[in-house]
């Protein structure tokens, strides 16, 4: 049996891949993926590999650890402690308490226990068209992929950040009605989530005011402020190490993930001392434990990460190549019809086409061409650029030039 028909008959996902006719990648180097026939792709979609794939000092870290010892965090281990502390002072010390878990999934989903103990309350507010992860209480919370028929009453969503420039007074406006709602209903509010870049939403760079807007808002009602940084954390928009500095807020929780350990599952949660304690006193005093969250090989590998983005000062080079591929990209496309918007920040951008088939159409063909895309946006009609921070200005102009072609053919 060939490995497709294995998987289709083993796998409960089997069946979903990114392509036509799936890749059978083997093999991974810095911004290049390999199949089985020797191929190269250039990576310019999985933020997993956030400093390359099969970086050598992060093998190097997690290598040694596992030569040493891995066991849970009931045991003492300088790598845990290390990497919290190094966590904290990446938020100045803002947000100094930290919760160890596998995925970004869990840690939100942490971050919205957290806040319903500290607030009392249960509602919850994202963006309409967000995806948080898919746990049992944060698929409720991701609704790009929870249906509304699916949704709970405690859940209220608003627009994504388009609308917020259209009309910030609407805008705002709305997000009261939606929490005053939940208020009526016996509800409250317990939260506010979203990312930084707004991914499922079509790829937008925080305006002006807006976290500010509404976080002053959700905190008026007694709610929480949560930064989902999976996906926009660790400097990939290269100014800051996190997205929501961009707007000079500071949320209530931080959670992070994906890129965290280069490929190993490890994420987390930063928040204070006190939203801490309001978790304990639900729980009577038994705090969150996951059994392999921040265990010190995963530690290590989070740690050679934080070295080596400080190392190479890979957040200024991801907003240096990240600024020319943005700039080089509307030169080239500016004449091209399908084109509607280029939006994004750093290693972290949008390209809007006019037809969801289109879309679909340059992902397919541009893998054929040997460059590897995703898409995203409330109708899929956005194509997804989000690279390794290794990523450089000559792996920009292969980009370019191969979006180009592909959607010459296809306008």
């Amino acid at each position: 049996m060939s490995i497709l028909s294995r998987r289709e008959k083993h796998l409960g996902n089997g069946q979903k891949y990114f392509y036509k006719k799936p890749l059978h990648i083997v093999k991974g180097e810095d911004v290049w993926l390999i199949d089985d026939k020797g191929k190269r792709f250039l990576d310019v979609y999985n933020n997993v590999a956030h400093v390359g794939h099969a970086n050598p000092r992060v093998i190097e870290a997690i290598t040694k650890q596992s030569n040493a010892l891995n066991t849970n965090t009931r045991y003492l281990h300088e790598n845990i402690v290390k990497l919290a502390e190094r966590l904290a002072v990446s938020t100045q010390n803002h947000l100094d308490v930290a919760y160890f878990c596998c995925s970004g999934s869990e840690a939100n989903d942490l971050a919205a226990q957290i806040a319903k103990a500290h607030t009392k309350h249960q509602g919850c507010i994202v963006l309409s068209n967000a995806y948080h992860g898919n746990t049992t209480e944060i698929f409720q919370l991701s609704p790009e992929d929870c249906p509304k028929e699916h949704r709970k009453d405690w859940v209220k969503t608003i627009p994504g950040p388009r609308s917020f420039l259209e009309n910030q007074s609407a805008y705002i406006q709305t997000l009261k009605e939606e929490a005053e709602d939940l208020i009526d209903s016996g509800y409250g509010v317990a939260c506010f989530i979203a990312d930084s870049i707004f991914s499922s939403d079509g790829i937008y760079e925080i305006p002006k005011g807006f976290l500010k807007s509404i976080y002053r808002e959700i905190r008026s009602y007694g709610g929480v402020v949560i930064a989902d940084e999976v996906q926009s954390g660790f400097g990939r928009l290269g100014e800051q190490m996190w997205g929501y500095q961009d707007d000079s807020v500071i949320p209530d929780i931080l959670t992070m993930g994906k890129p965290m350990g280069n490929g190993h599952p490890v994420s987390a949660l930063l928040t204070r001392r006190e939203m801490i304690e309001s978790l304990d006193k639900a729980y009577n005093g038994n705090s969150y434990f996951n059994t392999f969250g921040g265990n010190p090989v995963s530690a290590a590998a989070a740690l050679s990460v934080l070295d080596i983005l400080e190392e190479d000062n890979l957040i200024e080079q991801a907003g240096e190549v990240g600024s020319y591929l943005k700039k080089q990209l509307k030169k080239t496309l500016e004449e091209n019809e399908s084109v509607v918007e280029i939006r994004g920040k750093g290693l972290f951008l949008g390209i809007e086409l006019d037809d969801p088939s289109k879309t679909a159409k340059a992902m397919e063909d541009m893998m054929h061409q040997g460059v590897l895309v995703g898409k995203t946006g409330p109708k899929n009609s956005v194509i997804k650029l989000r690279p390794p921070m290794t990523f450089k200005k000559e792996h920009a102009d292969l980009l370019v030039d191969t979006i180009n072609q592909c959607l010459r053919v296809i306008s």
